[in-house]
Parts: C-alpha cells; sequence; structure tokens
C-alpha cells in the first residue's frame, strides 16, 4: 500500500507543475493566451491535483 502511496504522490508532485506553469506557457507559444482568470484557475487545478493526490495517499496508509 505504501508503493501506492508513492505513485499517487509522485503523480501529483509530476503534474502540478505541468499544469500550473507549463501548460499556461504552452498554451502562449501557440498564441492561444489565457486571461488572468484562466491562468489563476489552470494554476488552482494544478495544486488541486496534488491535494488531491495527497488525501488520497492518506486514506491508502
Amino acid at each position: 500500500m505504501e508503493f501506492l502511496a508513492v505513485i499517487l504522490m509522485t503523480i501529483g508532485l509530476i503534474a502540478a507543475p505541468v499544469i500550473g506553469f507549463f501548460y499556461p506557457s504552452w498554451r502562449s507559444m501557440k498564441g492561444a493566451a489565457l486571461s488572468e482568470s484562466q491562468l489563476y484557475g489552470v494554476r488552482a487545478l494544478g495544486i488541486g491535483l496534488l491535494l488531491l493526490m495527497f488525501i488520497l495517499s492518506q486514506l491508502i496508509l
């Protein structure tokens, strides 16, 4: 079970910066920049995913 918790946290730790930082940068390079409220939403989604993975890993343990 600890292995699954480590896998979930690893996914969360990798996905949070990818969603929160790299995705908006990638969108702006493609020419479809996000508005400020959309940018906050995407960053909140990245942090929320990390929080969800943490909660799931604690429930597994």
